[in-house]
């Protein structure tokens, strides 16, 4: 019997003090995973990364997929070796192909490479023993200062029109990310010790990204009952791309979490711009699936007030769609698709994929609003897994 397996840092995706709502959609995750396993008879099986060496026989001879890889690209690294060790049939994704769409020092002379537009970044590393050492403001001043401003004059950037900062694999994630933004070198150097505080205790730090600051487009919604101010949420887009072809764009902004009234005004807000994401993924797609990339990833869509779009960033597949439950069924189904193909089973159809993913959230993925999907007559690989 062919075998799929999951591995997956449950500990981490389950602590207590883990964000309630990455907590729920991993919940979610794995509730559609299961579900999708029984609907299929597949054998399949979801393990905690740091329970590998108890029944091992789970793991010789599957597919395996390291399912959310929100780990230090060191720890990566080590998981998947240690699950290579295991004498699976394959293991993905990559260390490598991860790194490279995680790492903005990384993707983002790719993009620039490849035409595509994205906010001019400056690079400065930062190793370990120089973050453990950055304890104040002024521990910033004194040893990085200097080097932050040559920085931004190699890139051309003027730090008095504003800079946005935050690590080489993650920005600090805030409900107010404009509060990691400085156009002085005293709240640059404050913000910067706050970045690297916070995030030395989570991902890698690795390096600063100092980015230029882009006034982007942003929806407004009616404030909820009894609240008197109006919510402000981001107008962005995630493409996610498996085996090299474009899957689905979707939201990417609070969605499930907003109360009914606020996200029935969303939902209008987002089928009026339709046609504004359809144009923005037709001239940006070939591009970004020509660019030298891995097979899998996402790849985050803002628009400029005024302007055309701009990718923001890359991440892993693991990112794919959690914002909206039925991306995230898509997501599920298709991937599902993908390593039951490579374990044996028969392969799937586009529609056969569509039927999985309206099953497992309850109702068809192309008529969610969140969901902007599929996207027609584009110039590009495909629009479908294989």
């Amino acid at each position: 019997m062919p075998r799929i397996a999951l591995i997956s840092d449950l500990h981490r995706a389950f602590d207590i003090h883990a964000d309630p709502r990455n907590v729920a959609m991993i919940k979610r995750r794995h509730a559609f995973w299961t579900e999708l396993a029984r609907m299929h008879s597949w054998d399949l099986s979801i393990r905690h990364a740091g329970a590998l060496d108890t029944a091992p026989g789970d793991i010789r001879g599957s597919v395996c997929w390291i399912d959310l890889p929100m780990l230090p690209r060191e720890s990566y690294r080590a998981v998947y070796h240690r699950v290579g060790a295991l004498e699976p049939a394959c293991v993905l994704d990559s260390p490598d192909d991860v790194e490279q769409v995680l790492g903005l020092d990384r993707s983002h002379p790719v993009l620039v490479r490849a035409g595509i537009p994205t906010p001019r970044t400056a690079f400065l590393p930062v190793d370990d023993a120089c973050a453990a050492a950055i304890d104040s403001p002024a521990a910033v001043r004194s040893k990085l200062t200097e080097a932050i401003y040559n920085a931004l004059s190699d890139a051309g950037l003027d730090p008095h029109e504003g800079i946005f900062i935050r690590g080489f694999d993650s920005s600090i994630k805030s409900t107010n990310p404009e509060h990691y933004f400085g156009n002085n070198q005293a709240d640059i150097e404050a913000t910067i010790f706050e970045v690297i505080r916070r995030l030395r205790v989570s991902l890698d730090v690795g390096g600063l990204a100092l980015r230029e600051h882009l006034d982007l487009e942003r929806i407004e919604l009616p404030a909820p009952a009894g609240a008197r101010d109006a919510i402000r949420v981001p107008f962005e887009v995630r493409l996610t791309v498996l085996n090299g072809r474009l899957l689905m764009a979707s939201y990417h902004g609070p969605f499930e979490a907003l109360a009914d009234e606020p996200r029935q005004a969303l939902e209008s807000a987002l089928a009026a711009r339709r046609s504004v994401v359809d144009d923005a993924v037709r001239s940006l797609a070939p591009a970004l699936l020509a660019a030298e990339l891995p097979p899998n990833y996402v790849a985050d869509l803002a628009f400029l007030r005024g302007g055309g779009p701009v990718v923001l960033e890359l991440n892993p597949l693991y990112a794919a769609g959690y914002n909206v439950p039925a991306a995230h069924a898509l997501l599920v189904a298709a991937l599902g698709a993908d390593l039951a193909r490579r374990a044996g089973y028969a392969e799937s159809t586009q529609a056969e994929i569509l039927e999985r993913a309206a099953e497992l959230v309850g109702g068809r993925v192309e008529q969610s609003p969140g969901v902007m999907w599929p996207l027609s007559n584009l110039a590009q690989r495909g629009t479908s897994p294989r």
